[in-house]
C-alpha cells in the first residue's frame, strides 16, 4: 500500500510517521509535516494582550512532558522511513502540493493533526482521504473533543474515529471507532497518550485492510452532538477539567463503565484485530 501521510510536527505526530513507516506493506512516499501549533499560538497571542494564561501554559507543559515519557524512547529507538517534508500550515491545501501528490501518485492519502484539508485535493482524491479524529464523532466534533468529554463529566465520550475525509468538520463517513482505556489512577494526560498509541495500530490495520470495509449505518443518539472551537479552551473549562479529576470522575465512570458506554453506541469492523496492549 502506497501512502501520503498528512500530519503535524508534534512528538506524537512524528511518532505516528514513524510506526507505519515500519510496516513492511505500508509504503511511505511522503510525509507532509505542518510546523505551527494552533492551540500555543492563540495562548501567545493571549500573552501579548497582557492576558493571564497561565492555567494553559501549565496544561499544556503538562501535556509536553506527558508526550515525551510515552513516545520519546520509541523515537529513539525507531528508524524513520517515512520520507518526512517539514511545510507550513496550509500548504497540504495549495495547488502546488496537489500537484507533488500526483505526481507521486499514492494509494491512499492518510491524515491525522494537519490543519483541515480544503480545496481541489478532496474532489481528486475522493474516497481516497482517510483521517482520525480524536474524539467520537458525531457526539463531539471540533476541537479538544477529547478534553471537553472529561470538562462534562462524560468519560464515556472519550476516543477515537477513522473516517473517511470531506469538506465537513469530522463529518465523513465512519469507519471504525475506538473508546479510550481508562484505569483507576489515570490522569487527563495518560489517558490521551494511551488513547494515541491504540489508535496508531488500528490505522495501521485500517490502511493495509482497506478493501474490507464495509458501510455501517449507526443510529447515534442525536441529542448529543456537540462542537467545539479552539475559543472554548478557556480557564474556566480548565478549572472544570481538574475539578472533576479532584473529584473522582474516573472511579465513578469504572463503577458504570458497562452501562455508561452502552448509551454511546460505536461504530466498528469486525475484522480488526483486538490492539497489541505491549506495543509501542
Amino acid at each position: 500500500m502506497k501512502i501520503i501521510i498528512l500530519t503535524s510536527s508534534e512528538i506524537r505526530h512524528k511518532s505516528f510517521r514513524l510506526y507505519l513507516s515500519g510496516y513492511h506493506n505500508i509504503k511511505i512516499l511522503r510525509t507532509y509535516s505542518e510546523q505551527g501549533l494552533i492551540l500555543e499560538d492563540k495562548i501567545k497571542k493571549k500573552i501579548t494582550e497582557g492576558k493571564n494564561a497561565s492555567l494553559e501554559l501549565d496544561h499544556l507543559s503538562l501535556r509536553r512532558k506527558a508526550e515525551h515519557n510515552f513516545f520519546n524512547s520509541y523515537i529513539s529507538n525507531s528508524k524513520d522511513n517515512s520520507k518526512n517534508k517539514n511545510c507550513e500550515k496550509g500548504y497540504i491545501s495549495t495547488s502546488i502540493c496537489l500537484k507533488e501528490i500526483k505526481d507521486l501518485n499514492p494509494d491512499l492519502i492518510v491524515v491525522y493533526g494537519s490543519s483541515l484539508l480544503k480545496g481541489e485535493i478532496l474532489n481528486e482524491y475522493k474516497n481516497k482521504i482517510i483521517n482520525v479524529h480524536l474524539g467520537l464523532s458525531p457526539y463531539y466534533r471540533g476541537s479538544g473533543t477529547n478534553y471537553f468529554p472529561f470538562v462534562n463529566n462524560e468519560p464515556e465520550y472519550a476516543g477515537a474515529t477513522f473516517m473517511y475525509l470531506n469538506e465537513g468538520v469530522d463529518m465523513g463517513q465512519i469507519i471504525h471507532q475506538i473508546r479510550s482505556r481508562i484505569f483507576p489512577d489515570d490522569n487527563f494526560h495518560q489517558i490521551g497518550n494511551r488513547l494515541i498509541k491504540d489508535m496508531f495500530q488500528v490505522y495501521a490495520q485500517i490502511i493495509l485492510n482497506i478493501k474490507k470495509i464495509k458501510k455501517i449505518n449507526l443510529s447515534y443518539n442525536n441529542n448529543k452532538k456537540l462542537l467545539y472551537k479552539i475559543k472554548d479552551f478557556t480557564p474556566e473549562s480548565l478549572k472544570k477539567l481538574y475539578y472533576n479529576f479532584n473529584n473522582e470522575i474516573i472511579s465513578n465512570y469504572l463503577k458504570n463503565k458497562k452501562e455508561r458506554d452502552k448509551k454511546v453506541p460505536l461504530t466498528k469492523q469486525d475484522w480488526i484485530k483486538e490492539i497489541n496492549y505491549n506495543h509501542i
